[in-house]
Parts: structure tokens; sequence; C-alpha cells
């Protein structure tokens, strides 16, 4: 199987896990057509971790930066640009894809030392003991016949 081909497996694979993602369809599609007319374009295509489920983040992160209010559109010739670019196939002007967010740094978790601490200051604690009633017991506090 030539490079060609494997592009073309590799595109026509993810649709088929994404076969009711209506937008997987239309960019797969795109991209198939695409190497038809650009086959030296196939290894970039293929590159390793390269998937049009992420073409379409990077359209999205794209979009977010034409938002105005809560509203981003981009025209079906960005959008198709924008793919490209994701992909190492454009060949227009330059331009930049904002970058995958990266996740937040993980929120401080309390030490043992500090867990320790606020165990001991419950230990100590100056509020009133509270006492678990259960429903047999009667008003006076006694158990229910």
């Amino acid at each position: 199987m030539d490079i060609y081909e494997k592009a073309v497996e590799k595109l026509t694979t993810e649709m088929a896990a994404n076969e009711k993602h209506p937008y997987v369809q239309m960019i797969g599609q795109y991209l198939l057509a695409y190497l038809e007319k650009k086959p030296e374009h196939a290894e970039r295509i293929l590159a390793e971790g390269k998937t049009i489920l992420k073409s379409l983040d990077a359209m999205r992160r794209y979009a977010e930066t034409k938002r105005v209010g809560n509203v981003a559109v981009i025209s079906d010739a960005d959008g198709y640009g924008i793919v490209l670019r994701y992909f190492d196939c454009w060949d227009g002007e330059p331009f930049d894809i904002p970058p995958e967010p990266q996740p937040l740094a993980q929120i401080a978790t309390p030490t043992r030392a500090a867990t320790a601490k606020s165990t001991t200051t419950a230990k100590h604690s100056h509020a009133p003991a509270v006492t678990q009633l259960s429903l047999f017991d009667d008003a006076e506090g006694g158990e229910a016949l």
C-alpha cells in the first residue's frame, strides 16, 4: 500500500468511527477530494496525532478569536483553510491557529502534614457535641417500645 492509499485509509477509518458526526464526514470528504488533487500531501495527512476531530477543534479555537459576544462565525473557505493549515497543507497567506489549551496546573491538594494538622484541630474543637437521634427513640431519649 502506498502513502496515498494509507492517507485515504486513515481518513476513511476516522470517518467510519465517527459516522454520526456530520462535521467529521464533511471535512473527511473534503480532505479525500483534496488528496485526489494533491496526492503529494498524503504524508502530511498521515502525520502522527493529526486527526479530523482535532482539525475541527483547531477550527473552533480559530473561530473563538473572531467571536463577538457569544457568537463566532467563519466562512466555509476559512474553515477549510484552517483544516488545511492544521494538516500543514495550506499554501496561502500564513496565519496562526491558537494552540491547544494546556491543562490547568493541578490544584494543590493538602499534604499529609496539613491533613494531620486539621485532624488534630478537630480533636480539640470547642464546638458542642452533637447527639444523633434515632427514629426509634421516644421523646425522653429512651428507646421506644
